[in-house]
């Protein structure tokens, strides 16, 4: 019994002397779905805008005249460029009585025209002193010779004079403007728009603050191949209407809209004016 009661004691003494259970602590193990989601979420697709690209004018074509019917007068040895028979537009204004325009702007209309030929420059100092071998031209060009430039400083009587001497005449107004314009709708011979390094008009952006020999411009040519119907000189025409006479295309004096095709210039055929020059035609075979 005595050793009953010894053996319990002993047994309850070794427990309570024993070291006491260390507890871990349990963590809870880290949520990493979190950090997945974030890291998986697809970026917002950014739509890009596309951009309104605007369409530019193409350049102009040049003109190669050598590739299109041409004849050289035999008397002044000039190239005249054929303009076929056809329907052409023009737009010529009223004139009232009294001579002055009439403000009508309606008078565009297409018209029948034979066909013709047409100087393929404005005439030049050079061709003018053949038949009028006294002619000075460098009171227009800061005293230097210019022979390659327009003649200048002409009125009506004398550009007649010198197309009949050359087995020619002067150009009427709606072949002036179907040589300018071709079968197209162009408000300069080149196009709708106007671009100043085509055309020798007012201002520096062509690169002549004065006259400029022909030719200068072959982007500004028209499209049967004709040069400078627009800028550099006024070029006298046929039309014969009251006392007053019309010239075309402007000179280097003239703002874009005196450079159109359609706009006239009604003046006394006696003026002699530095910007006015002319080129003639002849009917066609």
């Amino acid at each position: 019994m005595r050793l009953i009661i010894l053996f319990i004691f002993i047994f309850v003494w070794v427990n309570a002397c024993a070291p006491a259970k260390k507890h871990r602590k349990r963590y809870a193990k880290p949520d990493y779905s979190e950090r997945y989601k974030k890291k998986s979420r697809k970026r917002p697709v950014q739509v890009k805008k596309k951009k309104n690209y605007q369409l530019k004018s193409l350049p102009p074509v040049e003109v190669d005249s050598s590739l299109l019917p041409t004849i050289l007068n035999k008397k002044d040895q000039t190239l005249m460029i054929l303009v076929n028979q056809g329907k052409y537009l023009v737009g010529i204004k009223k004139m009232a009585s009294s001579g002055t325009l009439s403000p009508d702007k309606n008078g565009s209309q297409f018209v029948a025209l034979p066909a013709f030929y047409i100087d393929r420059t404005e005439t030049t100092v050079e061709n003018f002193k053949k038949f009028q071998p006294r002619y000075n031209e460098k009171p227009y060009t800061n005293g230097k010779p210019c022979p390659q430039c327009p003649v200048m400083g002409i009125n009506w009587i004398q550009a007649s004079k010198y197309c009949k001497w050359a087995g020619k005449r002067l150009p009427t107004e709606m072949e002036w403007e179907a040589a300018a314009r071709g079968s197209t709708t162009f408000t300069w011979p080149w196009g709708n728009e106007f671009l100043p390094q085509n055309a020798n008009t007012f201002g520096e952006k062509d690169g002549h603050l004065s006259v400029a020999p022909v030719a200068s411009f072959p982007s500004g040519a028209s499209p049967y191949g004709v040069m400078d119907m627009s800028g550099n000189v006024w070029e006298w025409v046929k039309t014969e209407k009251s006392n007053l006479r019309v010239v075309k295309g402007g000179g280097w004096t003239s703002y874009m809209g005196q450079s159109k095709i359609d706009f006239r210039n009604a003046v006394d055929p006696k003026l002699k004016n530095p910007t006015f020059g002319f080129r003639c035609a002849r009917y066609g075979s």
